[in-house]
């Protein structure tokens, strides 16, 4: 089994379990540029850590290897995780704030 990279001669039979399977060496899986063989029509692309594929440079944002729609749906899934203001949560006058004192301070 090849890398996808237009002419990389790398072996993946002794590859990462993860290289193997998406077909990509360790350098072109890193690789800011590559040229995929048989596909883009010879544009450059770069793999996504995130989709585990190929995409065309433009779909990401400077040097980042996370294309642009990857990265937005991680962010909102960030960012509806974490606890609004008004959460109970490390708040002092909270009931688990108040269990907190009352056990240092007996």
């Amino acid at each position: 089994m090849r890398c996808q990279a237009a002419g990389c001669a790398a072996d993946l039979g002794r590859a990462k379990h993860y290289h193997r399977r998406h077909r990509v060496c360790d350098f072109h899986s890193k690789a800011a540029a590559v040229i995929v063989s048989g596909c883009g029509g010879g544009a450059e692309q770069r793999f996504c850590q995130q989709c585990s594929r190929f995409h065309q440079l433009s779909e990401f944002d400077g040097e980042k290897r996370s294309c642009r729609r990857r990265l937005a749906d991680h962010n909102r899934r960030r960012r509806k995780s974490q606890p609004g203001p008004s959460s109970e949560e490390g708040k002092p006058d909270s009931p688990a704030a108040d269990a907190c004192l009352e056990n240092r301070t007996s």
